[in-house]
This record gives structure tokens, sequence and C-alpha cells, in this order.
């Protein structure tokens, strides 16, 4: 019994060190892209910052979560703050430079970019229209007003 609780407590501990490990990580990668040229990252995309807010939507053509979530998420964030906002839309498995550029690791990713076209935010894995509005209220975005 002893043995048991032992080997538990081990595997506990193990798993939570590949958290804490996983946290960093990301946390890492975020802090780099932060430190990243803007120009850069504008250039993979092929385009330039507008002033504007942007959200960089990652996904590829086989990705269902992207599909069914967070495209419907992001057509929420969409239609709550119009034109104040811009979207790019990214498909990784044809811009793998971005993908790279980025750091992305997994599709649905999400980037929120200031209007100087610096990275502020950045979401691996599926983002609610929730977190997506908090994140762009954060770079000083407010939704347009209803009609």
């Amino acid at each position: 019994m002893v043995e048991r609780a032992l080997v538990l407590a081990i595997a506990a501990v193990g798993i939570a060190a590949a958290v804490v490990v996983a946290r960093w990580w990301l946390g890492r990668g975020l802090a780099g892209l932060r430190t990243t040229s803007a120009e850069g990252l504008w250039t993979a995309l092929g385009t330039a910052p507008d002033g504007r807010p942007s959200l960089v939507v990652f996904s590829t053509p086989s990705c269902t979560i992207c599909r069914t979530a967070q495209y419907p998420a992001v057509e929420t964030v969409e239609a709550t703050y119009g034109s104040a906002l811009r979207i790019l839309r990214v498909d990784l498995s044809r811009e793998p430079a971005v993908a790279a550029a980025f750091r992305v690791l997994t599709a649905p990713s999400t980037a929120l970019l200031a209007g100087d076209g610096r990275v502020r935010s950045f979401n691996h894995g599926f983002a609610p229209a929730d977190q997506l509005s908090a994140q762009l209220s954060a770079l000083g975005a407010s939704p347009v007003s209803p009609r």
C-alpha cells in the first residue's frame, strides 16, 4: 500500500513539473515574440500595420476545432469590433514561414498585435470570444456602437 502511495506521489510531482515547464516554455515564447522586431513579423505576413489592432488567426484545413469553435469566436469578435479591428487569417499548411516567424506550435492559435504592429497576446489553442475581447480591451480597442 505504501509503495502505491509513493508511486502516485512521484507521478503527481512529475506531472506538476511538466506543467510548470510547459507554462515556462510558452511564456518564454511570448516574451520572445514581444521583443522580436515587428517588422520581421509583418514581412512574414506580407503586409504592414495600419494603426489598428490586428487579430492573426492561425489554422489548417484539417483543423476541426478551427472550423467549429475558433472561427465562430473570431466572427463574434469581428462583429463586436467592426472596422476598428483588422483580422488576418493564416493557413499554416500554405504559409510555413509565417508559422515559423510567430513560433506557432498548434492550430488553432491566435495573436493580437497592437496598432504599432507588436505582439501583445498569443493564444496557443482555442481562444473563446470573451478571452479575445478582453485581450483587445487591454490594447485599448473599443467595440463599435450598436446602430
